[in-house]
């Protein structure tokens, strides 16, 4: 699908707008982030879930595609920003060039989609799924990661102690804890999507790239001088030691 720019709406199904050439300015709001907006430039994407409402506004003589995914193909946390993807890219360009009309041509394609987006939504550093409602409103709140855990409270009308326990009892492991393993998913899944590592580590709260990379090395046990180079690389090979 060639799109050329929208006001707000949403869709059922989630979807992937890829930037050929130009600029595209995009607004989203949703329950689970902040309103944000994103300005996309040529070969970046926007991996976008359903039932997120976005505005998306085109510069001249730009040129972007909106393929729909497949209904399990959500993004993690509601979107994700890739600023570069060959495979996507390609794939982009393959779309433009054949101009699929029926299912059983868009289908492989859809899938060569899907299969890489899933690369991106791979937790680094397991979570449990919460099963209390409390629970799942807190870790869904995206100023939990970036505010003290005495504002979390406040926020959710509970008392610190009560916020620790619960978290304990349902995932297995501390507020700081759960908060330090979210933290690096999604850095992690963004410095994956063409962030720079200061840039990803900043996104989550942290001041800077040292804060993160100390983080990591805490969990996985790895050096400095192993995370200096393709961190997320590092990180995905450890997993497998």
């Amino acid at each position: 699908m060639l799109l050329t720019g929208h006001d707000w709406h949403s869709h059922s199904y989630p979807l992937l707008i890829h930037v050929i050439s130009g600029s595209v300015d995009v607004h989203l709001r949703g329950r689970r982030f902040e309103p944000t907006h994103l300005g996309l430039v040529s070969e970046s994407s926007l991996w976008l879930g359903s039932s997120v409402d976005h505005l998306v506004t085109t510069k001249s003589d730009s040129i972007m595609l909106g393929p729909r995914l497949s209904p399990q193909t959500e993004p993690p946390e509601g979107f994700l920003h890739i600023r570069r993807s060959t495979a996507i890219r390609e794939t982009a360009l393959l779309i433009l060039a054949s101009s699929p009309n029926s299912e059983a041509e868009r289908r492989p394609l859809r899938e060569a989609l899907d299969a890489e987006l899933g690369t991106f939504a791979v937790d680094d550093f397991p979570i449990p799924q919460p099963q209390y409602r409390a629970v799942q409103a807190i870790v869904n709140d995206p100023m939990s990661l970036i505010v003290p855990l005495t504002t979390v409270a406040e926020r959710h009308s509970m008392s610190k102690r009560h916020v620790e326990r619960i978290i304990k009892d349902d995932l297995g492991m501390s507020f700081v804890q759960w908060r330090t393993r979210k933290r690096l998913n999604l850095a992690l899944r963004r410095i994956r999507a063409g962030f720079t590592v200061a840039s990803a580590a900043r996104s989550v709260g942290y001041l800077g790239s040292d804060g993160l990379i100390r983080a990591i090395s805490r969990l996985t046990h790895l050096t400095r001088e192993e995370l200096s180079g393709d961190l997320a690389g590092a990180v995905a090979d450890s997993r497998t030691r």
